[in-house]
């Protein structure tokens, strides 16, 4: 009996990047299996069939005919994950039929890709379990991401100095402690034709950009500028009430009153990657909560 893979806890902008991972590159015989579940690999070696994700629900779709089919985008610090549930995930599936948006939410699912022409690949998640949560729990999972993500990174770096390639660097990394799985899933993204260390700063970049979008507040300089921050955010607020405001209107009521149009788009930009702020359509921008 094959053992239920454990939900891995990834940013949306890994995920995306992540590919199928071919039974015959896998090293062990057993992990190789006809019977094993099917797998994708991140360009930096995560290996993963099951996702466990929290953000913000900014889109919400009915999308089936017969069945009942329900389309959402689930917002991080880094990107947005495209989630499914239909007719075979019923407990997803009554949760995205009752849920408002915008939310907060945690969500347990596998993880799909789908390539309906070479070189076109959609990577998204089909929901199995699903719930709101608060922004304390979702901060929570964005550090709690970030802090595995950066020792994936950490081990990633470590095995390009190395040199080592294949069989040679999985071992090697192993004797470094790393596991056995990271071990072979680092050795195999280096075999791939991408490059995977140029992704790797990028995913460095996201995740600080992340971190710091969930206390734009108490960074920078104390004084006139932290001020003018909780002066533009307070202003979103009263502007955009319930239903949002148009992103240009908002930026000349704020520079009407004495705000650099620089500071505002700083603002705007850490909620919308903080996920405290989304964008129900083009121009137009809308607090969460």
């Amino acid at each position: 009996m094959l053992k239920r893979e454990v939900a891995k806890r990834v940013f949306a902008k890994e995920f995306e990047a992540c590919r199928e991972l071919e039974k015959s590159a896998r090293f062990a015989s057993e992990a190789a299996d006809v019977k094993s579940p099917n797998l994708l690999i991140s360009p930096v070696g995560l290996i993963l069939n099951r996702v466990f994700a929290v953000g913000v629900l900014t889109e919400l779709d009915s999308i089936g005919t017969q069945n009942e089919m329900w389309k959402a985008r689930i917002v991080d610090p880094t990107g947005a994950f495209t989630v499914y549930a239909g007719q075979y995930q019923s407990d997803a599936s009554i949760f995205f039929s009752t849920v408002q948006v915008p939310a907060f939410i945690a969500l347990t699912g596998k993880a799909r890709i789908y390539e309906p022409e070479p070189g076109s690949i959609f990577v998204s998640i089909r929901a199995e379990e699903a719930n709101v949560v608060d922004e304390e729990i979702r901060n929570r999972w964005v550090v709690d991401t970030a802090e595995q993500t950066v020792d994936r990174l950490e081990a990633f770096s470590d095995a390009l100095a190395s040199g080592y390639h294949g069989e040679t660097l999985r071992e090697y990394l192993l004797e470094r402690g790393i596991s056995d799985e990271l071990a072979e899933g680092i050795s195999i993204a280096f075999e791939t034709e991408r490059d995977p260390r140029e992704f790797a700063k990028q995913l460095r970049v996201s995740i600080r950009e992340g971190l710091r979008a969930l206390n734009f507040e108490s960074e920078g300089p104390a004084g006139a500028k932290t001020d003018q921050k909780e002066f533009v955010l307070e202003l979103l607020r009263e502007v955009g009430g319930g239903k949002g405001v148009d992103y240009a209107t908002f930026v000349d009521a704020a520079v009407s009153r004495g705000v650099p149009e620089e500071l505002v788009e700083e603002v705007v930009r850490s909620l919308l990657a903080g996920g405290q702020c989304y964008e129900p359509k083009i121009g137009i921008i809308r607090l969460v909560g």
